[in-house]
């Protein structure tokens, strides 16, 4: 997949046929209905998805900015795994908070020549304070021969799916809700780092990971699986929490892969989580979270994705 940071014109957009306009946080059953489209779907070598690195309220409201369900790594790694042909991150500043509608749309113009389909999702909006609308963009598409693909609402038991529906579900600690709106499994994509070594002193390894995934679930242990970055899947118990027997302030990802023995620090992987074990708990003494970590295991062996 070919990666852009601005709408620069280049070769590259000649290529392009169908446009996905979003930020498309968790690339969610919403989100894949703009990209791919519906009864006509859409070709994603000749696709580009055009989002923001940042969300746009970390500018214009950072008191309400979202915990970011993908964060810009993960969206970028789910978009690639889909074959789009091109995605392009804008960085979202205060200049680009202040562009005009028609300014961007001109940009559009200029960077994606062959265009045939745009496709947004519903109320959305664009420009300077949100002025640019879907009749405004339905406008551009006429004067450009160009089709406005504007689907209705994905839903799901009955309400619309949407990002902030999905954060609910993730926090809340309904995954399953969370995994059926996603339309895979909930996960959490992150760098494997040096850890402080205490798992594997326990006889129990860990992976621990950095993230800019921000939508957590609650504390606790879940069954899971890993998927590595050479493709391959390993069930998981992934703990989620300070480590309280420890004295733990920070909250930290980690995860024991059973079955696995190999050298994980640097590999971005991804974390399913498939269900919830139990909370996380302070134990009077390293051996008591032991014998409680075997159990763990146990209850991840028998699991199934």
């Amino acid at each position: 997949m070919n990666q852009a940071d601005s709408l620069t014109p280049s070769p590259l957009g000649n290529s392009i046929r169908h446009l996905a306009l979003g930020f498309f946080d968790g690339l969610h059953l919403g989100h894949q209905r703009v990209i791919f489209g519906g009864t006509i779907p859409h070709l994603p070598s000749a696709t580009a998805v055009l989002t923001f690195r940042d969300h746009p309220l970390s500018i214009l409201h950072p008191e309400k900015h979202p915990a970011l369900i993908t964060g810009l790594p993960h969206k970028l790694r789910l978009l690639h795994r889909w074959q789009i042909g091109l995605t392009i991150a804008l960085p979202f500043d205060s200049a680009r908070s202040q562009q005009s509608p028609a300014a961007f749309l001109e940009e559009l113009t200029l960077a994606f020549p062959a265009l045939q389909t745009v496709s947004v999702g519903p109320n959305w909006r664009f420009g300077n304070k949100r002025s640019g609308d879907v009749p405004l963009l339905s406008a551009w598409c006429d004067q450009s021969s160009i089709t406005l693909d504007n689907p209705a609402p994905v839903l799901y038991q009955g309400e619309r799916i949407s990002s902030s529906r999905i954060r609910t579900a993730i926090q809340s600690g309904q995954l399953s809700d969370a995994s059926a709106m996603l339309g895979r499994p909930f996960t959490i994509l992150g760098r494997v780092k040096t850890g402080e070594g205490r798992g594997h002193n326990l006889g129990y390894p860990t992976a621990n990971l950095a993230t800019e995934d921000e939508c957590l679930p609650p504390n606790g242990v879940y069954a899971g699986r890993a998927c590595l970055a050479d493709g391959s899947f390993h069930l998981a118990a992934i703990n989620l929490g300070t480590c309280p027997t420890f004295g733990g302030k920070n909250r930290n990802i980690e995860a024991h892969l059973p079955k696995f023995s190999g050298q994980l620090v640097g590999q971005e992987i991804d974390l399913e989580f498939h269900r919830y074990l139990r909370p996380e708990k302070k134990f009077p003494d390293a051996r008591a979270l032991t014998q409680q970590i075997e159990q763990d295991v146990a209850a991840v062996l028998e699991s199934r994705p």
